[in-house]
Order: C-alpha cells, then structure tokens, then sequence
C-alpha cells in the first residue's frame, strides 16, 4: 500500500473503509463523498458499504476490521463502546480527537451568529446546528437575508460547508 491518498494524493494519515477492505483513501475523502455527496460506494472496487471504519494509517500495520457485525444495528452519535460514532456519515472512528475533528468538519452552522457569538466571547457553547442544508439556508433566509447560491451547493459537491 502506497502512502499518499489515492483520491488527493496527500499523505495518508486516516484511513476509511468498508467491508471490502480498501485502504488506500485518507479519512476526509471518503467522509466528504458520504457527508457531501451521499456517496456510500468504495473509491476503488465501487461497492457500497453503509458503515465504514476510520483508523489511523499505519501500512500493514493499520487496524483492520473484518467483521463489520461486530457493529451495533442502530447506533446513536457518540461513543459506543471502544469507538465513537458519527451518525451523519455512518462512520465509527477508533480515536476521540479525530472523530471530534470530522463531525466538526461535517457540522452545518451560520457562520453570522458563529461571528456574533465569538465576539461575545460565548464561543462554541452558543453554536447552533442544523440538521441540513435546507435548515440552514431558511436561517440564513429568515434571520439573516442571505441566500446560499443552488448553483454552487448542487454543483460544486467537493467541498464541505465550513470550507466555502
């Protein structure tokens, strides 16, 4: 296994895979097509997998999973058991601070009441989430007269939200 992405070519230091095994693809590229473009399939062999595993990348010592059963049927956000689960992306990570890295990656928040709280020194206790794009956009809408331009949300899926 080479140790660049096969996807970014950045170095690999997460890995996600299904039940197929593949490890050649970091965690955040395989987190964006199941976060952003609901992309449940392996990048190379194509083959869908509803739960994945992130580890960090090791070569042949990385951490394999190959019995995915061992899985709870119906998680829940959060820890469950040894691992933490993100439910948006049906992913359990291995590791609390990456899980913590990705589901903040993956979280949608108006970046106007993010910049309003800050400057209140309220932070990130204050953040609201919405649950969906169309969440957020009627906020923005309703509270802020701003608009999310379609184009750019349904054409331009490679990039997460916070990223824009």
């Amino acid at each position: 296994m080479d140790d660049s992405c096969v996807v970014c070519a950045e170095t690999l230091l997460w890995v996600a895979y299904g039940s197929c095994g593949h490890r050649e693809v970091c965690s955040t590229c395989v987190i964006r097509l199941r976060f952003i473009c609901d992309d449940r399939r392996c990048c190379l062999c194509k083959s869908e997998s509803n739960i994945i595993f992130v580890t960090k990348a090791l070569g042949d010592y990385t951490r394999m999973i190959n019995d995915f059963s061992v899985f709870p049927a119906d998680p829940i956000e959060g820890q469950v058991g040894q691992y933490w689960y993100h439910e948006g992306t049906q992913a359990y990570f291995d590791d609390m601070d990456h899980y913590k890295m990705i589901k903040a990656m993956c979280r949608l928040s108006c970046i106007v009441c993010d910049k309003k709280n800050e400057q209140r020194n309220e932070g990130s206790k204050r953040r609201a989430g919405f649950k969906n794009i169309e969440q957020l956009r009627g906020h923005l809408f309703h509270q802020h007269r701003l608009f999310m331009c379609s184009l750019c949300l349904e054409g331009r899926k490679v990039r997460y939200v916070c990223m824009k």
